[in-house]
């Protein structure tokens, strides 16, 4: 779907005429005059018809809208669609005719044979606003396979399901680094992939399929890297995450981590954390603190496999990085606009900073990453972008049961950049292979920790 800064210049846009006027010289007069036939005058072409503009449906009387055909799940799907109409930033809906869409796919409800079928339609009238962060999860699917998982992180590279983590919290899953996942509980993984529309949905609906109750386990089927690709199966412990537990709004309980460092042999540090939560700022600052006080003369700022969070988050720790004040862009909500103002840190962190992206980099931290970008801050390395899911939403439980992720702002950085749809592209793209994980390398961090090494990093140090 097209950013609504686009929408708007299609309706602003002026349509310039360029008026040719035939300019007659002066020549010494002949004795006679001559006869000079008249040519017709140009016809001007009709002005171009006004560009309707999209209606809103801010005003909608809902009343007066006919009743939906008959259907078990009605309730949820009036719900859901009634959300998105008061609470969308956008009461045109990108132009569409949100009632009709009510009608049409009202209708496929009614055909739906059973619930996982309502449930797709529903998710198919989201998927018609072309944005991230909407989605209805059925009551069978919130929490049914369990708060736990196997703890090793999956990411689809080169078409094939890699483990680029072999622990997580520093509790070994048993499965080697750089096994390619063929199946979970036999459940072929290349079914998952294709089920879920595509690599990057693939990932999370593997990763979904690797939780389960505390103590219980995964049969997991993968290539052995140390057994010549040898396929095998193993049972995978399922055990709850380490880390302070966090719980905001309809998330409960969520494992938040903090981890620092100094790469060995360098003055580089290394910070990473796993959601943007309010309560994790005093525990980035202390990690600051203690790698500033280690000596730390650049920072590598590691966001890959962050899925986002908070977004008031990304102010005070943008703070600790700017010295001058500077915007990380705005949001614009359907009744107000937020700009995220950083306020100059005389005590900031000066060196030079780079920030790392993969695919599950998303929400927040690609407001984060984008908006340090366009003040010049820092510079982003990554094999490829990042999830392009940057609009800000709620979670809301649903009446008939289950769940509804919607999105309520739009984001543009400060120099109106997108992060919505295309991601944020790194500055320094790093091609990863299967053979970096099976040796233990992370390319990315080696070439991100050599370019600060050397001083090629190209990020702007602070005054």
């Amino acid at each position: 779907m097209r950013s609504s800064a686009s929408r708007t210049s299609d309706v602003r846009r002026v349509v310039h005429v360029a008026l040719l006027g035939l300019v007659l010289g002066a020549c010494d007069a002949p004795a006679k005059p001559e006869l000079v036939k008249a040519e017709p005058a140009p016809v001007a072409a009709p002005p171009p018809a006004p560009r309707e503009v999209c209606p809103s449906w801010a005003k909608l009387d809902v009343a007066k809208l006919p009743p939906l055909p008959a259907s078990p799940y009605a309730v949820n799907f009036e719900q859901v669609w009634r959300i998105v109409l008061e609470k969308h930033f956008d009461p045109t809906l990108g132009c569409q005719d949100w009632p009709a869409r009510r009608l049409e796919f009202g209708a496929k409800l009614a055909a739906a044979s059973d619930a996982a079928a309502a449930y797709a339609v529903m998710n198919e009238l989201l998927g018609t606003l072309k944005q991230s962060h909407f989605k209805v999860v059925p009551p069978a699917e919130s929490g049914s396979l369990g708060p736990a998982r196997v703890p090793v992180r999956v990411r689809m590279i080169d078409g094939k399901a890699i483990v680029v983590d072999a622990a997580v919290g520093e509790v070994d899953s048993g499965l080697p680094r750089g096994a390619v996942v063929t199946a979970i509980d036999g459940k072929p993984v290349a079914e998952i992939v294709a089920r879920a529309g595509d690599a990057a949905h693939g990932a999370h609906e593997i990763a979904a399929a690797l939780h389960g109750m505390d103590g219980g386990s995964r049969q997991v089927t993968f290539l052995d890297p140390t057994k010549a690709d040898i396929e095998v199966t193993r049972a995978a412990k399922c055990v709850m995450p380490k880390g302070e537990l966090v719980t905001i709004g309809n998330l409960h309980d969520l494992p938040t981590t903090v981890s620092h460092r100094i790469i060995k042999g360098t003055g580089v540090g290394y910070l990473a954390f796993n959601y943007w939560m309010l309560p994790l700022v005093k525990r980035v600052e202390a990690a600051m603190a203690d790698l500033r006080a280690q000596g730390m003369k650049a920072l590598v700022l590691d966001l890959r496999g962050n899925p986002g969070g908070v977004g008031a988050m990304s102010i005070p720790v943008a703070r600790m990085l700017l010295t001058q004040p500077g915007s990380l862009g705005k949001l614009q909500f359907r009744e107000f606009a937020q700009e995220f103002n950083v306020a100059g840190n005389a005590d900031a962190f000066t060196g030079p900073v780079v920030v790392l992206v993969d695919e599950d980099t998303a929400s927040t931290s690609e407001i984060f990453a984008a908006g340090l970008r366009d003040l010049g801050r820092v510079q982003i390395f990554g094999s490829r972008a990042s999830a392009g899911m940057a609009l800000p939403s709620l979670i809301e439980a649903l009446d008939g049961g289950g769940m509804l992720q919607y999105v309520v702002g739009d984001y543009h950085s400060s120099k109106g950049a997108v992060a919505e749809g295309d991601g944020v592209k790194p500055d320094v793209v790093v091609p990863e292979t299967r053979e970096d994980f099976v040796a233990g390398r992370d390319a990315v961090l080696d070439a991100a920790v050599n370019s600060l090494s050397t001083g090629s990093a190209a990020a702007k140090v602070q005054p």
